[in-house]
């Protein structure tokens, strides 16, 4: 869901998400991330060009997420937009796993790089193995961070 807070979406919001495909895990994918359901990439209308958006996604939480993974267009590193350190978070809600994200239109993670009033981008509800610090680990060139 697309402009969401807690799970729940603004009422007054005009957002919506108009297209949601599963996609094959591409080539490029970090070899350590696993990923039950592929990718999922989506579009969705905002109510202002260049405002961010918040997304929920519901997944089962026996496939063993540990965050929504996306590649930075400008780095590309994976990262992990349901973290704390990307405004996101995992919250298990109701027997199923909540993932918190949020993406910027025109930003490093909105696929078209443009602030045009639409986000479209591609990620996974996916698993990487955590680091010794207990985070998840940030890949980038094949180098782990």
């Amino acid at each position: 869901m697309v402009d969401s807070q807690d799970g729940k979406v603004t009422a007054s919001s005009t957002a919506r998400i108009t297209s949601l495909v599963q996609k094959a895990t591409p080539t490029q994918m970090p070899r350590a991330l696993e990923t039950p359901i592929a990718l999922t990439s989506f579009k969705a209308t905002l109510d202002a060009a260049g405002s961010s958006e918040t997304f929920s996604l519901y997944v089962d939480p026996k496939i063993g997420a540990n965050g929504y993974w996306v590649q930075d267009g400008t780095t590309g590193t994976w990262v992990n937009l349901a973290s704390s350190p990307y405004g996101g978070k995992m919250v298990n809600e109701g027997g199923r796993l909540r993932l918190d994200f949020q993406i910027k239109d025109g930003g490093p993670f909105d696929a078209d790089s443009t602030a045009d009033g639409a986000v479209t981008a591609s990620g996974a509800a996916a698993k990487m193995p955590l680091s010794v610090t207990g985070q998840a680990s940030v890949v980038h060139d094949g180098f782990w961070f």
